[in-house]
């Protein structure tokens, strides 16, 4: 169990954090940032902001180790992200401030609080040994990638047919459509919204009405729309299986 209160506090930090970095810091701070690096002077400020936000929200008045402790974090962590090429519009580099940000902030969090790591560890071995746990995280797993091997399989006759009349479209955007609209239905599914899953197929269909009245495009449509039945119908059994996995216990 961890100390009482401590979770609120976690979730204070992390809102300061949120705020900080995508409400209050401008556009031209960043660029000056990655232009100038260290000497930009927009770098300590957006690190002040965001720690006296910390220090504001977390409520521990008398620790001023805390603000401190996340400004030389903060100007840190975004100095060296400044330092790679094209770091503000790359996502890997994105992904790790933003980890390395995390991270420091539940560090601190944790001699804030008194929370140990044992606290940590016994809530997450608890997690991983729920059933529940495992029984979604393979229905998720199963409609992110096997599913898609699948279908690739499934409609690999007919890729051919199209392969030279498709118009081209954006690099595996069809597999990140696919397996967000698999998500998304296992989702709803689950949490027993059947109606979001037709206003997502209402959605889906708005957007390829054009490609459906095109007759010189009709086996792509058709191509498509296979892909997206097989998608659709492989979430939807997944969610199913799921709901009845965790209702109705095969060991009793």
């Amino acid at each position: 169990m961890l100390p009482q209160g401590s979770e609120v506090v976690f979730f204070r930090l992390i809102m300061a954090h949120l705020v900080a970095d995508f409400l209050l810091q401008r556009e031209c701070w960043v660029r000056q940032r990655f232009q100038k690096k260290w000497a930009s002077p927009w770098l300590y400020a957006h690190g002040a902001t965001a720690s006296a936000l910390a220090y504001l929200l977390a409520g521990y008045w008398r620790v001023f180790w805390l603000p401190i402790g996340i400004f030389v974090s903060h100007v840190l962590l975004d100095g060296l992200k400044a330092q790679q090429e094209g770091g503000d519009n790359n996502c890997r580099a994105f992904l790790l401030d933003q980890t390395g940000h995390l991270l420091t902030i539940l560090i601190f969090w944790m001699l804030l609080t008194k929370v140990h790591l044992a606290h940590l560890w016994a809530i997450i071995f608890s997690l991983c040994s729920s059933r529940t746990f495992w029984i979604l995280a393979l229905c998720y797993f199963l409609a992110l990638w096997p599913a898609g091997f699948w279908i690739g399989k499934i409609t690999h006759p007919w890729r051919k047919q199209i392969e030279e009349s498709a118009s081209q479209g954006l690099a595996k955007a069809g597999l990140w459509i696919g397996c967000l609209e698999r998500v998304l239905i296992l989702t709803f599914v689950l949490l027993n919204q059947f109606g979001a899953i037709g206003f997502l197929i209402a959605a889906k269909s708005i957007f390829r009405f054009n490609e459906i009245s095109l007759p010189e495009r009709r086996k792509e449509a058709e191509y498509i729309l296979i892909g997206t039945m097989i998608s659709f119908a492989i979430a939807i059994g997944l969610g199913i299986l799921a709901r009845l996995s965790l209702h109705y216990p095969l060991l009793q």
